[in-house]
């Protein structure tokens, strides 16, 4: 009999602990939703001042071409007129319109270059979120799963869930999931065991009984 009781017990222990590690997985899954949707609105922010700063560099590249050609007239008049000293004038204002213009144009590529990136961020972030709420959905029915299996395994057991970013958090519960699921595989297991060493103690004090034999 104290074997059999340490089997029982040791199985109601291990379901007990599958219990007590679990985490609230469909809880966490939510919070690991929000926070990529979070990213997926700060991406997208991103964008839309990239957007504005891209309209602004256009405007600022068109107006500094348009002030280097006036200058440019206004220096060949100068020029024309004999007034060495107005010519020179336009002339320096015109080069400085066209560095203007040079930078302006570089900020607008270097803006172009982080839209794209952005853009590229966004498209896999909401690929990523798509993939994650089918996941959550699945890890979901497992884990009600093999909370319920567990329940099974050690009835009247009280137990706590703690509390534990996105994809990393979704592979971390996926494991402790798996390893759940093997744990209620095992207690299943180990009280079929304790179950048929029982059975086999029955059917032996049965056959004493038949045989007429004291019970040792």
């Amino acid at each position: 009999m104290g074997v059999l009781k340490r089997l029982v017990d040791l199985s109601k222990a291990t379901a007990h602990e599958a219990l007590n590690k679990v985490e609230k997985p469909v809880m966490m899954l939510n919070q690991y939703l929000r926070d990529m949707e979070e990213e997926i609105h700060s991406i997208r922010q991103a964008l839309v001042r990239q957007a504005a700063s891209e309209r602004r560099l256009e405007q600022q590249i068109a107006e500094s071409g348009r002030l280097a050609e006036s200058f440019e007239k206004k220096a060949a008049e100068a020029v024309a007129a004999h007034c060495d000293a107005e010519a020179r004038q336009a002339v320096e204002a015109k080069l400085n319109y066209l560095e203007k213009a040079a930078q302006y144009s570089e900020a607008y590529e270097e803006s172009k270059r982080l839209s794209a990136e952005l853009e590229y961020r966004l498209n896999q972030a909401k690929a990523e979120y798509a993939g994650m709420q089918a996941k959550r959905d699945e890890l979901a029915a497992r884990a009600r799963k093999v909370e319920s299996q567990a329940r099974i395994a050690a009835p009247g057991f009280g137990y706590g869930l703690e509390g534990g970013a996105a994809s990393r958090g979704f592979q971390r519960i996926e494991e402790t999931i798996l390893q759940k699921e093997a744990q209620a595989e095992l207690a299943s297991s180990m009280q079929a065991a304790a179950a048929a060493s029982r059975e086999a103690l029955i059917q032996e004090q049965l056959a004493r009984l038949r045989t007429g034999q004291s019970p040792s």
